[in-house]
């Protein structure tokens, strides 16, 4: 269950009389093509780009971030919630004319880049958020691919994200059963006593 401050729980109880403002934000940290140093990128549904403090998903600190508005953010479909160990998989659409979405992935490697995603409400009176919340879901790239439109249509890039945390349970560790990698990571505990063991005279067969 999702803990919830008191002041959006008071903006949501009044959003019939007062109305709310819903907005996605995606927060991207990709390495740079060109340094190989992991910079981040944020892009949110709204028109304006704007400072907006969110709560980290890495350190759960307050962080105060950029992020481009002006249609980049096109979409993000449903998030699941379930209880199982399934994969979650997310569907991230950006404009592909946009300055912030060509940035992202042009100017960086966004495979198995990391992603924050937040959802917020504006107060429609001020333009501001009514909370700092939480991320709603990590995770990371599992792919990017660009729609090349044809003529008269609408091209996109669509990010494929998969949750972080299930993904991880679920990834194969080959140096746990290698006896080759064990010695590469504990030395050859295998052959540390075999001076000893081979001076042992076992009476195989024999009584005691």
């Amino acid at each position: 269950m999702r803990n919830i401050t008191s002041a959006l729980l008071s903006a949501i109880t009044g959003a019939r009389q007062n109305g709310i403002a819903p907005r996605t934000l995606v927060y991207v940290t990709a390495k740079n093509r060109t340094t190989g140093v992991p910079e981040s990128i944020g892009v949110w549904s709204d028109h304006d780009d704007s400072n907006i403090t969110v709560l980290s998903g890495i350190t759960g600190l307050q962080e105060t971030r950029l992020y481009y508005g002006g249609g980049a953010l096109l979409q993000v479909s449903d998030i699941p919630r379930v209880s199982d160990l399934t994969v979650q998989t997310v569907t991230i659409d950006l404009s592909q004319i946009a300055d912030a979405a060509q940035r992202l992935v042009r100017e960086y490697d966004v495979r198995l880049a990391k992603i924050e995603i937040h959802q917020i409400l504006l107060d429609p009176a001020s333009g501001l958020p009514v909370s700092i919340d939480a991320p709603v879901f990590l995770g990371e790239v599992d792919g990017a691919p660009i729609k090349t439109p044809s003529i008269g249509g609408k091209g996109s890039i669509s990010l494929k994200v998969i949750s972080d945390a299930i993904s991880m349970l679920t990834r194969t560790n080959p140096r746990k059963s290698s006896y080759e990698a064990q010695k590469r990571r504990q030395g050859d505990e295998w052959g540390l006593y075999s001076g000893t063991i081979e001076t042992w005279n076992i009476p195989w067969g024999q009584k005691a």
